[in-house]
């Protein structure tokens, strides 16, 4: 599965969310539908090889503090702005620097952040969902900060919208673990900034994914509405029609 990690230059967790086989036998496309973290970090290469993917919307689900802080270096009329709070920079950042919270503690946390996600940010995704819906021929590309929370649970209702059964979509999500290189790159930033109590375990739970987080985020969705159709019909206004819609336009 890591044949579907993109090699761009500078950017985080850059990843074609594509190429999956649906329940009823079919496969969404690939080289259509993208995800990652922040693009500041581009190089001039990178950049070039982003032009290349043919992506005509790019939609940012960062605060303004976030996209102030790691600006993307692409021209404005191809981003949509839907600033989610849970999952941001500057709540992992308080969390991850708080020395008064234990491992479970952290978990916990992002547990949180992921059923709120599913919970309290339905106006966001469902404009996600009607951006998503405009595109003709032009790639899509959903991200954050780090691509892995707001940006998981979006790529994962997605999937879900176009058939991907739930299994593959939890392996996909499951992806930023492997992409990511927590102990030679990240722990010591991270204890550069915060100190050596923070341990690669804490970093894991913070900048990491565990099964049980989308879980909690899918898991609510349940809850709530009674299943991904439900939600994505009632909530999102994706309704069986527009889905056929996704569906002839992602689907091979």
């Amino acid at each position: 599965m890591l044949d579907r990690v993109v090699n761009l230059e500078g950017a985080v967790n850059f990843r074609d969310f594509g190429g999956y086989e649906t329940s009823d036998g079919e496969r969404l496309k690939r080289g259509c539908l993208f995800r990652c973290g922040a693009m500041s970090g581009l190089t001039d290469a990178g950049r070039e090889a982003f032009l290349e993917l043919g992506i005509g919307l790019i939609c940012d689900l960062r605060r303004q503090d976030e996209r102030n802080d790691d600006p993307t270096p692409f021209p404005e009329h191809l981003q949509l702005h839907l600033p989610i709070d849970p999952g941001s920079a500057v709540r992992m950042r308080d969390t991850t620097a708080n020395p008064r919270l234990d491992h479970d503690q952290r978990v916990a946390f992002m547990l949180g952040i992921n059923v709120e996600l599913a919970r309290d940010h339905a106006a966001e995704y469902r404009r996600m969902f009607e951006a998503l819906l405009t595109l003709d021929e032009a790639a899509f590309l959903v991200h954050c900060t780090a691509g892995k929370d707001r940006t998981g649970f979006g790529v994962a209702i997605i999937q879900l919208a176009l058939g991907v059964p739930r299994a593959l979509v939890i392996e996909d999500y499951l992806l930023t673990n492997e992409v990511i290189d927590f102990e030679t790159f990240l722990l010591p930033k991270v204890r550069a900034r915060y100190g050596n109590q923070i341990s690669l375990d804490d970093v894991r739970a913070i900048s990491g994914v565990r099964e049980e987080y989308i879980h909690a985020a899918l898991d609510t969705v349940d809850e709530v509405h009674g299943g991904i159709d439900r939600y994505l019909d009632e909530a999102l206004g994706v309704d069986p029609r527009m889905r056929d819609q996704l569906r002839g336009r992602f689907l091979d």
